[in-house]
C-alpha cells in the first residue's frame, strides 16, 4: 500500500468526525482542519477517492455555507452594534448596516435587475423602464384628474 493511500484511510474517525462538525459550523475547511490538527491536503485526497466521505463533506459545506449567508443577512438587515467613543472613552453603541452586503445580498437574489449584465435592447431605454415611465405618467394623469373633479365639486 502506498503511503499516501495509508494516510488517507488512517485518519482517526474522532477526529473526522469533530472535522465535520467543525465544517459544518464554520463553512472552513482550513478552520475545521486546524483545529482538528488533519491534514487539509489528506482530507481533499480523501474526498476524491471516498464517496462516503465526499457525500458527508458536500452536507457539512451546505450547513456552514448556509450558516455564513445567515449571518450575511443578519449583519446587513439587522445590523452589528458598533461602540462610540468620546475622549477615548465609551459612551454608548450605535448600529451599523453593511450597504455592500445589501447590494451584494441583491445582485446574488436578482441578478436579473440588479447584476452587472442585464440585458439592454439596442437603441434606447431599457424596454422596462420605458414601460414603468408610461404607467407612472398614467397614475399622475388619473390623479390629477381627480383632484380637478375634486375642485370643481367643491366651486359648485
Amino acid at each position: 500500500m502506498s503511503k499516501t493511500l495509508r494516510s488517507v484511510a488512517a485518519l482517526p474517525p474522532r477526529a473526522v468526525a469533530e472535522f465535520f462538525r467543525l465544517f459544518a459550523a464554520s463553512g472552513s475547511v482550513a478552520f475545521a482542519a486546524d483545529r482538528t490538527g488533519l491534514s487539509r491536503t489528506v482530507l481533499y485526497r480523501r474526498k476524491r477517492s471516498d464517496p462516503a466521505f465526499a457525500k458527508r463533506w458536500a452536507e457539512a459545506q451546505e450547513l456552514g455555507v448556509s450558516k455564513v449567508r445567515d449571518e450575511v443577512f443578519r449583519r446587513a438587515v439587522v445590523g452589528v452594534k458598533r461602540p462610540v467613543f468620546y475622549g477615548g472613552a465609551k459612551i454608548g453603541k450605535v448600529r451599523h448596516f453593511d450597504n455592500r452586503l445589501l447590494w451584494s445580498l441583491l445582485k446574488s437574489h436578482e441578478p436579473e435587475i440588479y447584476g452587472p449584465r442585464r440585458p439592454q435592447p439596442v437603441g434606447g431605454a431599457p424596454i422596462d423602464l420605458a414601460r414603468r415611465l408610461d404607467e407612472a405618467d398614467a397614475r399622475v394623469a388619473k390623479y390629477e384628474a381627480g383632484l380637478l373633479e375634486a375642485a370643481k365639486l367643491k366651486n359648485s
